[in-house]
C-alpha cells in the first residue's frame, strides 16, 4: 500500500463527503467516507497506521463539521484500530473478511458516536438517526470497498496497457 495513495483518497473522501455530497444528494444521509477510507488504510497497512489515519480523518471531520471537536477524534482511531486488530484474526483474516470489518467499523462508529452524544448532552445528532444508518451504512462500506480496491499495491508482474 502507497502512503501516498492513501493520503488522495483521504482528500478524495473529504472533497466527497463536504462538498460532493451534500450538493447532490442533500443532508439527510450521511455515510461517513472518511472512516471508510481510514479502514480501508487499517485493514491493508495494520494497527500501527491505522491510529494515525483514523486520527487525521477523525480531526479533519470534527473541524468541518460544525460539531463537538474531538467527538470523530476519539471515535475513529478507536474503530480503525479494532477492525484492524480483528483483521489479525482468523477467519476475518481473508478476503470475505473485510466487508464484515467494514460493516461493523461503520456501526461501532455511529454507536460510539451516539454514545458521546449522550454523555455531551446532545438531544440529537443527524448522523444517528435511524433512517439516516440504515442507508448511510452500506454507502460506507460500498465505498470502503472501492478504496481497499485502490489501495491494494498491484502485483510485480502487473503491466499497465
Amino acid at each position: 500500500m502507497s502512503y501516498v495513495r492513501a493520503a488522495l483518497a483521504v482528500v478524495a473522501a473529504f472533497l466527497l463527503q463536504t462538498a460532493v455530497w451534500p450538493l447532490t444528494v442533500g443532508d439527510g444521509v450521511t455515510p461517513d467516507f472518511l472512516l471508510a477510507t481510514a479502514a480501508a488504510v487499517a485493514l491493508l497497512a495494520g494497527t500501527g497506521p491505522a491510529i494515525g489515519f483514523g486520527l487525521v480523518t477523525g480531526l479533519l471531520q470534527d473541524s468541518f463539521s460544525g460539531g463537538l471537536l474531538g467527538m470523530n477524534g476519539f471515535s475513529k482511531p478507536l474503530v480503525v484500530f479494532l477492525a484492524a486488530r480483528a483483521r489479525e484474526r482468523p477467519p476475518l483474516d481473508t478476503r470475505a473478511g473485510i466487508p464484515v470489518l467494514l460493516v461493523f467499523a461503520a456501526a461501532a462508529d455511529l454507536a460510539i458516536l451516539w454514545a458521546l452524544g449522550e454523555i455531551a448532552g446532545f438531544t440529537t445528532i443527524p448522523a444517528l438517526e435511524l433512517g439516516t444508518a440504515g442507508f448511510g451504512i452500506p454507502i460506507t462500506v460500498i465505498y470502503g470497498l472501492l478504496v481497499i480496491r485502490f489501495l491494494r499495491s498491484r502485483p510485480t508482474e502487473y503491466r499497465a496497457p
